[in-house]
């Protein structure tokens, strides 16, 4: 049974466009240096995690197959092992380089409830706190997926 049509275009769209950060990020296609405030590596991991992503997308298992309600209970391949370690991986590179990598950052932050909006910038050390909080939990979950995926092809 093949994946719906709305999934394939989603997964298509989704690593090309991770595919086309990565070829920014590699001088592929030619940018404004100027434009980057982030090293390479750091725009080339996001895009990474796009592309990965869109490639999940792609290959899984189609709905109300034996093998997606397997992939749905554990990780059942080294395939999706690598998959989820290459999406969240790239995603808690990210996440810790705006919290802990050197040099300035800029952030702004907002409220919004209905019909009234606040925003403006928001100091350095309260972004890279929260960026902080978030690059911790996606670290535990990185380490969650090590752990449990290894253990269950270890089980296989």
């Amino acid at each position: 049974m093949p994946l719906p049509q709305g999934t394939t275009w989603i997964g298509a769209l989704v690593s090309l466009t991770g595919l086309g950060i990565l070829f920014v990020a590699l001088d592929i296609i030619p940018t404004d240096p100027a434009k980057f405030e982030a090293p390479h590596w750091v725009v080339g991991a996001a895009g990474l995690g796009f592309f990965l992503a869109g490639i999940a997308v792609l290959t899984a298992p189609p709905p109300g197959t034996p093998e997606a309600a397997a992939a749905g209970s554990r990780f059942t391949s080294w395939r999706t092992l690598a998959l989820g370690l290459g999406i969240v991986g790239s995603l808690a590179a990210v996440a810790n380089w705006v919290a802990f990598g050197p040099g300035p950052r800029k952030f702004s932050g907002g409220i919004a409830i209905p019909f009234v909006a606040v925003s403006g910038p928001t100091s350095e050390w309260s972004g890279r706190a929260i960026f902080g909080a978030g690059a911790v939990l996606i670290d535990l979950f990185l380490l969650w997926i090590v752990v449990r995926g290894l253990r269950d092809l270890r089980r296989r």
